[in-house]
């Protein structure tokens, strides 16, 4: 175990840089633990999709630090409807009380053509699955990761575990896991019981 790579909650930095490198973490989101990459780093992206047996028809949920970051995703649609999907989301953040609610939310979002996301994170459906985040450490994360190549700060997350295994709750399960084939965040969840309630902003219903 000494020798597996761990970032203390502090190095929001550091992590962003190994995750611009190509690297893969393990970190504690809303609930469980979550295994994740540079949104915009396809062979990181197949490396997560390979440890943990995933079907690549899946996609996969990607976390940002805020509402605005998502404007270039709706260019396409007619400004008025962009402007009602912004306000919508930002009344559903900004209503969200982490201090009472039992999950995160993730919204499934429909993606311009000038957006260009790696395809393999949509899976076979014509939307992007986000969550702007209400963690602070992996705000400040995404917000690192923001560059010419991720504009968005778009960090993946899929739960930390083998497909068919329960989800990593704590750092010492997800190193179990997956040991020195990837890096740690040794931080803590927010503490919500339940898996992220997914909502399509189209439309406003939930849909998980």
């Amino acid at each position: 175990m000494s020798d597996l790579e761990i970032f203390g909650r502090h190095e929001t930095k550091n992590v962003a840089d190994f995750l611009k490198s190509g690297g893969v973490l393990a970190y504690p989101s809303e609930s469980v633990w979550g295994l994740g990459c540079d949104a915009f780093d396809d062979r990181a992206i197949e490396r997560i999709f390979t440890l943990k047996a995933r079907p690549v028809h899946k996609g996969l949920i990607v976390l940002t630090d805020e509402v605005d970051r998502l404007v270039p995703l709706l260019v396409d649609l007619p400004k008025f409807l962009q402007d009602e999907l912004l306000q919508r989301m930002r009344a559903l953040y900004n209503d969200h009380d982490i201090k009472t609610t039992v999950q995160a939310q993730t919204w499934l979002i429909p993606v311009a053509k000038s957006a260009c996301p790696p395809k393999i994170l949509m899976g076979g459906f014509d939307t992007l699955a986000v969550r702007v985040t209400h963690h602070k450490i992996l705000k400040s994360i995404c917000q690192a990761l923001v560059c010419d190549k991720n504009p968005y700060g778009f960090l993946v997350s899929t739960s930390c575990n083998p497909s068919g295994e329960p989800s990593a709750t704590n750092l010492g399960q997800a190193q179990a896991y997956f040991g020195d084939k990837i890096a740690y965040l040794d931080a803590q969840t927010l503490g919500f019981d339940k898996p992220s309630q997914i909502i399509d902003v189209m439309t406003g219903a939930a849909v998980r």
